[in-house]
């Protein structure tokens, strides 16, 4: 029969957890590191470079051994030292699944990527974007669950997961607005209002209105039943921008305008906005 402690939180052991669509392996360094049953956690050396994008070789060599004072006695200490000089104490722990880690606590890796942003020495460009994207995308999460928490007295799963949907359509419409952006460059637009123009044609075709009045009223949710935003809420219609301007580069022949008024036929349907 198992004990009745058998199911504590315990150093060393060792959770998957999904963050953002993300996979991380999280390791307990102190069961009540911050409080009685509040434990600290952190990632080792490997999920760090796979999220916050800096060579686990790089890390391991900035991890070296200091010497110093706790208390009255002389103690040996692993440091992560990072190029500025800064030093983050890590801490050697074996999983429960037996293997060896290198763990520093989980804001103090957000410290350290700060860090090396401002300080990267030999760290090249292409690193310090993902650390750029690292950053970004942890801090808008934790933002939210304190906002949420203040605004609605918790921060439910339904809130993580809705706040998780709309930050993942934010960062794929990113990367298709640039193409768009490029892509109308090609057709020679050069100045800021060409591209805005656009943009505007888009959302005017989507949903009835230039792009800053639909973001200002988006949360408006009684109104005027010919009003795109009472229709569709802020998640899907950013989808619907994001598939119509795809669609523009990938129907595009010759005429620009007939292009987008395709695409924006198609992008109606699909997100059945036909009001």
């Amino acid at each position: 029969m198992a004990g009745k402690n058998d199911d504590k939180v315990k150093k060393g052991q060792i959770i998957t957890l999904s963050y953002e669509s993300r996979d991380f392996d999280v390791i307990v360094i102190d069961p009540n590191g911050l409080g009685r049953n509040q434990p600290s956690i952190g990632f080792g050396l490997r999920m760090m470079s796979k999220h916050g994008g800096i060579p686990e070789q790089t890390l391991s060599d900035w991890v070296t051994i200091e010497s110093g004072f706790e208390g009255d006695r002389l103690n040996e200490f692993k440091v992560l030292k990072v190029p500025s000089g800064k030093a983050f104490k890590v801490t050697d722990i074996i999983g429960l699944d037996n293997n060896p880690y290198i763990v520093l606590e989980v804001s103090e890796w957000v410290l350290v990527a700060a860090d090396v942003l401002k300080t990267p020495g030999r760290v090249g460009k292409p690193t310090r974007n993902n650390i750029v994207d690292f950053l970004s995308w942890f801090a808008v999460k934790g933002f939210y669950a304190d906002a949420y928490a203040l605004l609605k007295g918790a921060y439910t799963e339904a809130d993580s997961r809705a706040v998780s949907a709309w930050m993942q359509v934010r960062l794929a419409g990113i990367s298709l607005r640039n193409k768009y952006t490029q892509f109308l460059q090609v057709q020679g637009c050069e100045e800021w209002h060409d591209y805005a123009n656009w943009t505007n044609y888009i959302y005017q075709g989507l949903f009835g209105m230039k792009k800053a009045d639909m973001v200002k009223q988006w949360e408006v949710v009684e109104g005027i039943k010919s009003i795109g935003r009472n229709h569709i809420p802020e998640i899907e219609g950013l989808e619907a921008v994001a598939y119509c301007e795809k669609q523009v580069i990938d129907l595009f022949h010759e005429d620009l305008k007939q292009s987008h008024d395709d695409a924006i036929t198609f992008a109606k349907k699909k997100f059945k906005l036909d009001f």
